[in-house]
Parts: structure tokens; C-alpha cells; sequence
């Protein structure tokens, strides 16, 4: 298991899943660790990319003439087992009641800033998401 900080606590997480999730790309950034990861966006002016699985390339069709996409994403490498806790800098509070990766449905969004659209890539402003497994 994880390392926890003082204060935090973990449950024991179901041993099935509810549902299921059909992956269609992956999002390249230049973070390649949770801690690299900027805690807000808006703060780095960094290009990353996401890259469609070929399948859903028809789907960018028109997609060029956005100025902004709102990105779904599964945080793959978060943990899922805490309901409290102690971020960095502040006082203990309930998992959902932060911003932190940590949850036990790890699914997060961004709403990026389009820069471009090459093939069934986006290349887009930068999202907190460290890159995905390979």
C-alpha cells in the first residue's frame, strides 16, 4: 500500500467494478509525475496533445472551428482508496471536497484552449494530467 499522511484515511475499495469505459485516446503532456503536473492549468502555458484511437478520427470533423474542447479523462495512476485527506498545503478535509486526483472514481476534466487539429491529433493548451502509461 501507498504511503498516507498523518490524518488521512483509506477504505477498502469493492472488489467489482459498476461499470464500464470504453478508452478512445490518450493525452501526451511534458509532466511525466503527479508532483511535475501544475495544480492549475492556467498557470502554464504548455502545449499537450491527445491522440485519438484511428476508429474515432472522424469524430474531429469540424472540431478545428472550436476555440476551446471540454476533455474527459481517467486519471490512471491515482490512487482510489482514500476518503480523507491531507493535502500539501492545508487542513484535512473529506476526498470530495478537494481538487486532488485521489478519489475513488478517478475521472477528471479540463476544458482546454484548441491550438490545433493534425490528423486525429489535438494539440491543445495544458491540461493537469501527467501522461498516460504507454
Amino acid at each position: 500500500m501507498k504511503d498516507i499522511r498523518e490524518g488521512e484515511i483509506a477504505t477498502t475499495l469493492p472488489e467489482t467494478f459498476d461499470a464500464g469505459v470504453y478508452f478512445i485516446g490518450r493525452i501526451r503532456t511534458p509532466w511525466k509525475t503527479r508532483s511535475d503536473c501544475p495544480k492549475n492549468a492556467r498557470g502554464s502555458d504548455a502545449e499537450c496533445t491527445i491522440e485519438l484511437d484511428p476508429r474515432y478520427a472522424a469524430a474531429l470533423d469540424g472540431v478545428a472551428t472550436c476555440t476551446h474542447l471540454v476533455v474527459l479523462y481517467f486519471m490512471d495512476r491515482a490512487r482510489r482508496d482514500l476518503v480523507v485527506q491531507v493535502p500539501r498545503h492545508g487542513a484535512r478535509r473529506g476526498t470530495f471536497a478537494l481538487r486532488s486526483p485521489v478519489r475513488p472514481n478517478p475521472i477528471a476534466m479540463s476544458v482546454v484552449r484548441l491550438v490545433r487539429v493534425e490528423a486525429r491529433r489535438s494539440r491543445s493548451s495544458a491540461s493537469t494530467a501527467s501522461t498516460a502509461r504507454r
